[in-house]
């Protein structure tokens, strides 16, 4: 028997069609893969994005995007029933607290009091800064909308020591926000701040929001009473501020709130080296 082999033509043109198939099967994988993979990819962004801007609402950015979507919780109005349990300090304590805070340290600390404040302070691992002692006030003004609190009052005053001498490595600037603006009512220069010291009649819960050191012996810290309330401005004149919670803040402002009116301490006679 003899082996007849043949051979089949295929028609022009057609192994050319199938490569060209072919191709075009792995290019449509190809970039169907790359749109999955960025899809996953804004996915996961978005998740942690999210995560951020609530877990910091203490960023300018952050605090604007969730006070437009309405997801920022009212600054709390505290009683003594409620008020968060924390540390109270006197300037010579808080010095030598903070005195070894600088740079990116003290910055990522006055993040955290900020969002404590924001937050009502929820978190149970980080505990409120309370001050207490007297301080004599150097210059005060009313809030305006271009401050971390649009109204109110603002007073910066220098720590008093109980044998009345001026402490001028600790400065306060006790802030006082208001629902609408203050006419008429303002701190004095002289005037004595007595935040929760033995002579105070009652406890107003002066928390830290924010520290800055303007010089290598001073250090100044915002406080805000978180019972608000009636605050006695004016002893003689008998004018009584009625503070309240801040409905919303200006998270871009710049702290500290008010201007140095100390100068640099290691210039000035009788400042102590407390701390060092």
């Amino acid at each position: 028997m003899q082996l007849h082999v043949e051979f089949m033509n295929a028609p022009r043109g057609s192994l050319t069609r199938a490569a060209n198939a072919v191709k075009k099967a792995d290019g449509g994988i190809f970039w169907w893969s790359v749109a999955i993979v960025i899809l996953m990819a804004l996915a996961a962004f978005s998740w942690i994005g999210s995560i951020f801007v609530f877990t910091h609402p203490e960023r300018p950015f952050n605090y604007q995007l969730l006070s437009r979507i309405q997801r920022l919780e009212e600054i709390k109005l505290f009683t003594e029933k409620d008020i968060p349990t924390g540390k109270s300090l006197t300037p010579p304590e808080l010095f030598q607290k903070f005195y070894p805070f600088t740079g990116e340290n003290l910055a990522n600390h006055n993040e955290l009091l900020r969002r404590n404040y924001i937050t009502n302070y929820k978190s149970r691992d980080e505990k409120p800064y309370y001050v207490r002692g007297r301080f004599k006030v150097v210059h005060a003004r009313p809030l305006t909308g271009k401050d971390l609190f649009p109204s109110g009052l603002v007073a910066r005053a220098v720590a008093v020591n109980q044998d009345g001498r001026e402490y001028r490595n600790v400065v306060v600037e006790y802030v006082l926000p208001t629902g609408s603006a203050v006419p008429g009512v303002e701190f004095s220069p002289g005037d004595l701040l007595d935040i929760d010291s033995r002579r105070s009649k009652k406890r107003l819960y002066g928390s830290v929001i924010n520290i800055q050191r303007p010089s290598e012996d001073v250090l100044v810290f915002t406080i805000i009473p978180l019972m608000y309330g009636e605050h006695l401005i004016d002893p003689v004149k008998n004018i009584v501020l009625t503070a309240t919670p801040p409905l919303r803040l200006n998270m871009g402002a710049r702290l500290p709130i008010t201007d140095d009116g100390l100068g640099n301490a290691s210039q000035l006679p009788g400042v102590a080296a407390a701390g060092r």
